[in-house]
């Protein structure tokens, strides 16, 4: 796989809209259909890292996009504590779709803890 991106943010509210908008680099080299799932999801996963992981405004988010063998893979890592895995929202009418989406938008996904939280999908192309 080839990296297209690889980026650390400070875990603040305002590099979410930063980190989905570095995902639509890749815009040129995947399926028009599948830039907004790419997108959202690497939204998502950046919201959940800064809401619900315990970071303080200090610590880092890190955004890691690659492509090859047919898929692009987004891994989102964090220092924080991680958060529990909820699959519908508590509130449905509120926030906590993140998860929901990540379930039913990515081909693969998952959660790594090795000392930092890496929650991971891939989208096959």
């Amino acid at each position: 796989m080839k990296t297209q991106f690889d980026l650390e943010f400070t875990a603040t509210p305002s590099v979410i809209r930063t980190a989905r908008d570095a995902a639509a680099v890749i815009a040129s080299e995947i399926p028009e259909d599948r830039v907004d799932d790419v997108r959202l999801l690497v939204s998502e996963l950046v919201t959940n890292s800064i809401r619900h992981g315990g970071l303080a405004s200090t610590d880092w988010v890190r955004v890691r996009l690659s492509m090859g063998q047919g898929k692009i893979r987004i891994e989102v890592h964090d220092s924080g504590k991680g958060f529990e895995l909820p699959t519908v929202p508590v509130d449905p009418s509120e926030s906590g779709w993140g998860m929901y989406f990540l379930a039913h938008v990515a081909d693969r996904w998952g959660v790594d803890r090795a000392g930092e939280t890496c929650v991971w999908f891939e989208i096959d192309l």
